[in-house]
């Protein structure tokens, strides 16, 4: 009897250890900092920044697998070791510090054992990629990935390396599946900042000190606190006359918490670490806000700023542009008579609407050649915290798996571009289904939108039936 109850306790024991063990969510990061490179320029703050985040990161629960000045063999043998721990549902955040250059619109992280490359396909043999991380967390079905690249998007190489990288500058928009967030410290051919001044002492590169505070908010989501982050360092290299935008790639559905609770409030007690990044972030807006409408020639645009910041930092130019900018307007119309102005032509002209589908839809897609099978069926576009979000759906009318590849355009209201040219993008439709994208612009400086799609299985539009398109090869 004894022993049966012994068996019948361990049976217990055992069912609820299983029990905590599903319902624990396993959270593993993998920070890598890199400053003593061999062939490329050495850093000073990436082993610092990348401590200072492995422990944070360890203080919210995450087992964190830390390297410093790592050579390619151990970047890739713990990036394994990651993707294996995150597997099955797991969240894994991955940090790197140091040097990262793109060849061919895909992004490498360089250990810090490469020799000085001679052509691109030493860069891909001897350096880490980044879309190859990206594919292994997405086969081991990570529940949510966060990859923050803190790293200089401006060539480390020499020109002279070679015709192929001298061309190339700095790191490339990722094409992040879904279930990713990819953020980089500084925006496309920009220096991410080590230090402020001669004077500031910090031991952690601007990027990184803003980062830092935002892992341990209580009730702020991920895609909020980089956002913030994003806010704070832009807002402050202004301040030096430095242009460091950081740039983020939100592939996600829902929210990810580093740490749960209530969110913090802006009415907090004063002197507080969270309420001095949420004033930042503001004054950050707003200065970007006012970097987006300062030229413009619309007075609307004025009366937005002050509507938005009655007492901002630019009230006072601000309704002199209002009153100047009318005036002019005014004048332009007495002189032009009833002859308005002519309206630029885009470069590339939107397919014209189909028989039935409404115009709103078809002004925003361009296709290249006519889809046979595959048709935007919904297509939203709304801003929240100052960012275009577009959702759009696909659906596939046939009973065959289709492949589309898309990519957006970002543009301001007056239809130029703002933001580089993406990568295609792939994405598998299934037979009679339907496939939703959800993306985020990259810039504050997006005010309207196109999206482009392609098909192999076109009409012919360069005298073959698949239009001879793809992307990848």
């Amino acid at each position: 009897m004894k022993k049966q109850s012994l068996i019948l306790a361990f049976g217990i024991w055992l069912l609820l250890a299983l029990g905590m063990a599903q319902g624990a969510e396993k959270r593993v990061a993998l920070v890598i900092g890199n400053n003593d490179y061999q062939s490329v320029p050495k850093l000073e703050k990436a082993v610092n920044d990348a401590q200072a985040v492995s422990r944070e990161l360890s203080k919210i629960g995450f087992e964190v697998i830390s390297l410093s000045n790592a050579g390619q063999k151990k970047m890739n043998q713990a990036i394994n070791e990651f993707a294996q721990k995150v597997s099955g549902g797991g969240v894994g955040v991955l940090f790197f510090a140091g040097h990262g250059l793109q060849i061919n619109n895909q992004n490498f992280l360089l250990p810090v054992d490469m020799d000085m490359p001679k052509d691109p396909n030493d860069v891909d043999d001897q350096a880490i990629s980044l879309v190859k991380i990206q594919d292994k967390l997405a086969d081991a079905k990570a529940k949510f990935s966060l990859l923050v690249i803190d790293a200089c998007r401006d060539n480390p190489l020499p020109k002279k390396a070679g015709r192929s990288l001298g061309g190339t500058r700095g790191l490339a928009q990722p094409a992040s599946p879904n279930g990713q967030i990819v953020l980089f410290s500084a925006g496309a051919n920009q220096q991410a900042l080590d230090k402020l001044s001669d004077n500031d002492n910090n031991p952690n590169g601007l990027f990184t000190r803003e980062f830092l505070p935002m892992i341990s908010s209580p009730g702020v989501s991920a895609a909020d606190a980089l956002k913030r982050v994003r806010s704070t360092v832009t807002g402050k290299a202004k301040t030096v006359g430095h242009e460091q935008n950081p740039a983020l790639y939100d592939q996600t559905d829902g929210d990810f918490y580093f740490v749960a609770g209530p969110a913090p409030q802006p009415t907090a007690v004063g002197g507080s670490t969270t309420t001095t990044i949420v004033q930042a972030s503001q004054s950050a807006i707003e200065l970007e806000f006012w970097s987006s409408i300062k030229n413009s020639n619309d007075p609307a645009d004025f009366k937005e700023y002050l509507t938005r910041y009655p007492n901002g930092q630019f009230a006072s130019i601000a309704q002199r542009r209002v009153v100047a900018v009318s005036q002019a307007s005014t004048r332009g119309s007495t002189e032009a008579g009833a002859n308005p102005p002519t309206q630029l032509a885009m470069a590339s002209q939107p397919r014209p609407p189909a028989a039935n589908e409404p115009p709103a839809i078809a002004s925003k897609i361009e296709e290249l050649g006519k889809m046979i099978y595959l048709k935007v069926s919904d297509l939203r576009a709304a801003k929240r915290d100052n960012l275009l979000r577009i959702q759009a759906e696909i659906t596939n009318t046939s009973n065959e798996n289709q492949q589309l590849y898309y990519r957006f355009k970002w543009l301001d209201k007056d239809g130029f571009s703002v933001w580089d040219d993406e990568p295609w993008k792939p994405l598998t439709i299934y037979g009679n289904q339907k496939q939703t994208i959800n993306v985020v612009a990259p810039t504050f400086k997006a005010a309207d939108f196109r999206l482009v799609l392609q098909s192999p299985k076109n009409e012919a539009t360069s005298g073959r039936a698949d239009g001879g398109f793809n992307p990848f090869k």
